[in-house]
């Protein structure tokens, strides 16, 4: 219970230490080999070389009434302690169990949020599902029936074929035609008047230009046989 100062100087356990005696955390001066094998003969060694060359003993205290009062001081700040201790127990238990609620109430709050994000994310990656399905599908529609409507090689040479009788028939091929249904549309409605009035001709008219075309037709491979005997 002596100043620290003053133990610094005189007490061997202190001295050349700054620090407080407070956090020191005393240990049985003794080797820890003497105290594992307890061999007597070192224990005596190292005491005897400790006692070598020992410090005079010194009192800081000289008279019985020091000590008195300084352990009367230290009563009256012991008193004084559990006195404060008395009258903040109350209030310090309440601030831990309001430390607890608070504890409690934010943990709650983080699960709340957690799920929140939780089920978002799911959301995410229902979406980021269903997007590489359709883009899936997108592109399977693409590849093959679209495909197969708009630029396969059967469609191509429809479409050819059908400008090339539209552009015979009236005599231009006109540009603008956002399908081939404009073209073919017009095609079959000049087709269906073509019928009708063919239905409408007398038989021995038609018989007589049939029979004109098939002799044109007859002329022609006649021509055509002699041309190739006289080659």
């Amino acid at each position: 219970v002596a100043p620290l100062s003053w133990r610094q100087q005189n007490d061997e356990t202190l001295r050349g230490k700054i620090q407080s005696i407070q956090f020191e955390s005393g240990q049985f001066a003794t080797d820890n080999d003497l105290v594992e094998t307890l061999d007597i003969d070192k224990m005596v060694e190292v005491a005897r070389l400790e006692l070598r060359n020992p410090l005079p003993a010194r009192l800081y205290f000289k008279r019985p009434d020091q000590m008195i009062y300084l352990f009367r001081t230290m009563e009256l700040q012991s008193r004084e302690y559990l006195t404060q201790l008395s009258k903040t127990d109350a209030p310090f238990r309440l601030l831990q169990d309001r430390i607890k609620q608070l504890k409690q109430a934010t943990k709650q709050e983080l699960d709340y949020f957690q799920y929140y994000i939780d089920s978002i994310n799911n959301e995410i990656n229902r979406e980021n599902y269903n997007e590489a399905h359709l883009q899936e599908k997108f592109f399977r529609i693409l590849n093959e029936p679209f495909y197969d409507s708009v630029a396969c090689r059967t469609t191509l040479k429809l479409k050819i074929c059908v400008e090339y009788v539209y552009e015979q028939v009236f005599g231009k091929c006109e540009e603008g035609h956002q399908s081939l249904q404009d073209p073919m549309k017009i095609l079959e409605v000049m087709y269906e008047d073509y019928n009708l009035r063919l239905d409408s001709l007398d038989f021995k008219i038609v018989n007589q230009a049939r029979n004109d075309f098939f002799a044109q037709d007859l002329k022609m491979m006649q021509n055509a046989y002699k041309a190739q005997r006289e080659l």
